[in-house]
């Protein structure tokens, strides 16, 4: 190939700024300046494997803060965001209902660490999230959910007309974040080392989808069809992994709400700590009732099951 066909061949600035400002590059570069302006820890593109695959793939934000949750010197909850970036030229319209069970829907918060679970007798445990009655303040218990989504496409045959389709790269990011939630979460556990003292410390995932462009909430009854613009939407996705079947709930939100949604976050974050500090003796037992049944195995995988609800 010729020197001159080379340089024919490479992008000119206008049409590099315009792929620039197409593509999620530029957004995950705003994200993540707005989390290390409110003090998150951001890794962006942080590597994770993946679950069928086994092979290295990339989450665009992670990101992690803090907060303290009771009196032992390192009582901790953390916020970890887990988030996906999409650039969408056309919106992402969401079919959204009323849940039939959404007071439940504190169950599904994605959670790992000490103690995601209490003793409700000698024998049998609750989720730390039904303790603490998270179904009064929980954004998940709140609103309209949606388990269905598409976007659009303008057919190139004559008579042009839109369509309503799945796009993969949609797909992909909402089965990254399900995965991310699944690895992050079991990784916390699994990396556990029970000590001669053991405090709070839980991690809560919030995977996330946010756009550049546009969403819609579409509502249908049995006379009309009614859609609007939003500005998050929550997406109820279940996957199977292996022969279990695992539902996952995540946010999608605007780049103009990510602000306000980072304020839903920190205000249900600090909500959970004053709970846990205002009933720091009963937590503290549990924790170290958690840590003893722990303490006796050597594997990551029965360190994990002796840490979870359902043991």
């Amino acid at each position: 190939m010729s020197p001159l066909k080379v340089e024919a061949e490479k992008i000119a600035l206008m049409d590099a700024r315009r792929a620039l400002l197409r593509s999620g590059y530029l957004l995950e570069h705003r994200l993540e300046a707005v989390l290390l302006d409110r003090g998150y820890y951001v890794e962006a593109n942080e590597a994770y494997p993946d679950p069928d695959t086994g092979k290295s793939r990339e989450l665009d934000i992670y990101g992690m803060q803090a907060l303290k949750a009771g009196r032992g010197e390192f009582d901790f909850v953390f916020t970890v965001l887990l988030a996906e970036c999409v650039n969408n030229p056309q919106p992402l319209a969401f079919i959204t209902k009323e849940p039939l069970l959404g007071f439940l829907h504190h169950e599904d918060v994605a959670l790992a660490g000490l103690p995601v679970k209490v003793p409700e007798s000698r024998k049998t445990w609750r989720s730390l999230a039904d303790y603490l009655g998270m179904d009064k303040y929980h954004h998940y218990c709140k609103g309209r959910i949606a388990t269905q989504y598409c976007s659009f496409v303008l057919k190139k045959k004559q008579p042009a007309e839109w369509m309503a389709t799945h796009e993969d790269s949609h797909f992909d990011a909402f089965r990254k974040l399900s995965a991310a939630v699944d690895y992050y979460s079991r990784k916390h556990f699994e990396s556990w080392r029970i000590g001669k003292r053991e405090y709070i410390n839980l991690e809560f995932y919030y995977p996330v989808l946010v756009v550049q462009g546009d969403l819609m909430d579409v509502r249908q009854n049995k006379k009309s069809l009614r859609i609007s613009k939003a500005e998050h939407i929550q997406y109820r996705m279940s996957t199977l992994v292996g022969k279990e079947q695992r539902t996952h709930q995540i946010d999608v939100v605007t780049e103009r709400f990510f602000s306000k949604y980072l304020d839903i976050l920190d205000s249900e974050l600090a909500k959970t700590a004053r709970l846990l500090r205002r009933r720091h003796k009963f937590v503290n037992m549990t924790v170290d009732r958690i840590a003893r049944a722990a303490s006796r195995f050597r594997s990551p995988e029965k360190v994990r099951a002796a840490m979870e609800l359902g043991t």
